[in-house]
Formats: structure tokens, sequence, C-alpha cells
């Protein structure tokens, strides 16, 4: 028997030309050798391993500090040599969450009730800021990290909180972006690398600061709302029971978001079309009008009506005018910006915002809507609607070309449409076009 001490691409250099090896296991080693970024070879290397164990063509003995570095040790079943290499600076890891054991110092049992009693309590959109910021701030003082910050990854959530941090300094971005979108957004694991300063693969993220650092993901429901990211300036710093009590808030957070987001959905989305609703348009076009006086940037409003709506209820019965109504509502959706606003109206009518728009572009949208749903196969959905074609009339108004509050700005665009309906419907009106023919 002799020990050996490889690294862990020589380990798989060494099984791969075993002629033991089952032609599946040896892809899976092909496929770890050829892996350029480090933390994922390494990734699928315990992959590799776990199933030379399953095997019974490897045993694992236990981990071995040297110099401080952590070693995987392993025996080789066929010749009984004993192999250990250096563990990578990161891996993915397994926690329970959980309190702090004992919460010996009264500060910090004072501090974690108050915490919870802001979350048992947070009720609207504007709380759940504060009572985030107070959860990372919690965090930093409850394990003595230097600087913790969350970013969202979910573009609703992203909307209202471009991120939240706190402490000092910042580093300079989110800590090794492609391994925590595949280990902690996508398979919802806990990361944790307790000496960045030790790989050049990642040293580069602890701008000479930081050498320490563990991302989780804010995770509710199997939806990965973003990460939460715990630094420090010393190697090996976080304890399991840190990092429990980490995963313990992150997955209030994440069920704190989820709340705002069904509460949202409740108020402000019409639940058969699942765009807002009427309410929440006319409050956001308020909003747009105002923004327009601070910043110039004009905002043009679409009403649209679904054409001949009426006969397609009158024919085929309500319950497939509902998903005539709700297949237009995505249709609508997915193919506006990020920061355009669709909205139910009411009956078979929706509006639609398009801030820092003029009319040329908000002409090229509606056309391009039009067109969408005139060539959408509606019997996808609903296959009785074989026969019969779907379309959209669609009116138009600028603000401040036409109007300059919000209710003139819908009188003009919803007669704007009553025009395209009158002219043969399937068309796009502005009142622009109009008034000047009438002038």
């Amino acid at each position: 028997m002799k020990i050996e001490r490889i690294n862990f691409q020589k380990l798989l250099e060494k099984f791969a030309s075993r002629r033991d090896i089952d032609p599946e296991l040896r892809r899976d080693i092909g496929s770890a050798m050829a892996e350029t970024e480090v933390l994922s070879a390494w990734d699928q290397t315990l992959q590799v391993l776990r199933k030379l164990e399953a095997r019974g063509l490897l045993e694992t003995l236990g981990n071995v500090v040297r110099n401080g570095n952590l070693y995987l040790r392993f025996k080789d079943v066929r010749t009984g040599d004993v192999i250990s290499f250096m563990k990578p600076p990161t891996e993915k890891i397994e926690v329970t969450p959980s309190l702090p054991p004992g919460l010996l110092r009264r500060e910090d049992a004072t501090r974690i009730e108050s915490l919870f009693t802001s979350i048992a309590t947070c009720r609207s959109e504007d709380e759940l800021g504060s009572v985030l910021a107070g959860m990372l701030s919690t965090i930093r003082q409850m394990v003595s990290a230097d600087y913790v910050a969350v970013h969202f990854i979910d573009d609703d959530i992203r909307a209202i909180f471009e991120k939240l941090a706190d402490g000092s300094p910042e580093p300079r971005g989110r800590f090794a972006p492609s391994l925590v979108d595949r280990w902690v957004v996508e398979d919802g694991s806990c990361l944790h690398a307790p000496n960045i300063r030790s790989d050049a693969t990642l040293n580069t993220y602890s701008d000479g600061v930081f050498a320490s650092v563990a991302v989780v993901p804010l995770r509710c429901k199997g939806r990965t709302y973003g990460v939460l990211e715990v630094w420090s300036r010393l190697e090996n710093h976080l304890t399991r029971d840190d990092l429990g009590f980490i995963c313990l808030l992150a997955m209030l957070a994440a069920g704190l978001i989820k709340n705002a987001e069904d509460l949202e959905s409740l108020i402000f989305r019409d639940p058969l079309t699942q765009v807002y609703n009427r309410g929440y348009l006319e409050d956001q076009l308020e909003r747009e009008i105002e923004r327009y006086k601070r910043t110039n940037e004009p905002v043009a409003f679409l009403m649209i009506d679904v054409d001949n709506f009426k006969q397609v209820n009158s024919r085929f019965g309500h319950p497939v005018g509902d998903l005539v109504l709700s297949t237009l509502g995505q249709l609508l959706g997915d193919k506006v910006r990020q920061i355009d606003v669709v909205a139910r109206y009411g009956g078979d009518e929706f509006g639609i915002i398009l801030p820092d728009t003029i009319k040329e572009h908000a002409y090229l949208t509606a056309e391009r809507l039009r067109s969408v749903v005139g060539e959408h196969d509606f019997a996808l959905t609903c296959p009785s609607l074989e026969d019969t074609s779907i379309t959209i009339s669609i009116g138009g108004a600028i603000c401040p070309d036409d109007a300059m509050t919000k209710d003139e700005l819908i009188t003009k665009a919803d007669r704007a449409l009553a025009e395209a309906e009158r002219a043969g419907k399937n068309r796009v009106v502005f009142i622009s076009d109009i008034e000047r023919g009438n002038s």
C-alpha cells in the first residue's frame, strides 16, 4: 500500500485509464476533466467519487487537515492505495435552518425578538423593505460579518428593491455569478467559501479585503427570488450554527416576499386575465403623468377592445369568452416591455401604459400587438374557435401632445378606439389623427 497526495484532476486521470470503469462512468469522468471552471469541475468530481464508491471501487476514509488545508482521503479498493487531495475553497452544503443555540447574550435575544415581531406584523410593500433591511443588519451583527447583501434575480421584486445591503466596504459585485446561478439559484443549495484567497479562480472577488463568503437562496415554494451573501474579512469565519441562522432568516425573507407578491396579486391583479386591474392602471397612469412633469418623458396610452366579442360569447358561451380574454392578457403582457403596464380596463377592454414613448413608437407597438393577436391561433386553447378569427382594435393618445390629465388621456384614447371600430375594426387609430382631420 502507498499513500499518494494528488489534485482531483490527477485523480480523474488515474481512474479514466482503468479497465474496470464502465462506459457511463467513463463519460462522467471525461466530462469532469473537460470542465474548465474549477468549481464546476470539483462539483462533477464529487459526483464521480460517489459513483466510484457506490460501485465498490473507492472507500471514503474521511478528512485530514494539513498546514491549515482540508484534504479528502480515499482508498483504492482494488490496489489498497490511499489517495488524498485538497478540497477547493468552496462547496455546496446542506444546512438546517436554525436559531443560534443558547442565545446567551440578552442583546442577541432582544434583537431577534424585535426582528421576528417586525416579520410577523409586516403587511405592506413599504414595511417589507424596512423588515428586510433590519434582517440584514441583524445577520451582520449576530454572526460578526463585515458585509451582507441581497441580490434580487426576480424581475418583479428587482423593480421594487434593486439591492439591499448592510456594512462596508462593498464587494465589487455578486460572488462568482455563474456558480451562484447554477448552485444557489437553480439547485436551491447553500454555497460556502471559507477561504476564497487560496484559489486563483475566486480571489478576484475578495478585492484584497474579504477572505470568506456564504451565499444562500431566498427561496419559497420552489421559486428563488434572489440570493443572500454574507462576507467576512476572516478565513473560516462562519460556523455551522452561523450558516443555520443565515438560512433561517433567508427562508423567512423569501416567505415575506412571497406573501407580498400574493397580496399584490390579490389587490392589483385581475383574477381572470392575471394582468393588472383598472384601479392599478389608473393609479400608475397618474404617476406617469406626474413623472412627465418632472422629466419631460412622454407617456403613451393605448385602449384595446376585442372585435365582435359579444358574438363570441353568444355563439360559444361565456367560458370560451373567458378563455379568449385570459389568452389575450397573456399575449399582450408577453409582447410589451417590462416597464409597460398592461391592465384589464373592464369587460373585453384592456389598457396599456407605455412610459417614455413618443407617438411614432407607440404606433409601432400598437400595430405589432394588433398583428400578434390577429395571427394567434386561439384554437390552441379553445378548439371550438378553430374557424373563428379573433382581432382587436386599438385607440391611442399621448401625454403631453393630446392630454395632460389621466381622465382626459383615457377619454381621448377611448374616443380613438371608437373611431377604429367605426372605421372597420382590426386597426389602430390615434386621437391626433382624428383631430388633425377635423381641423
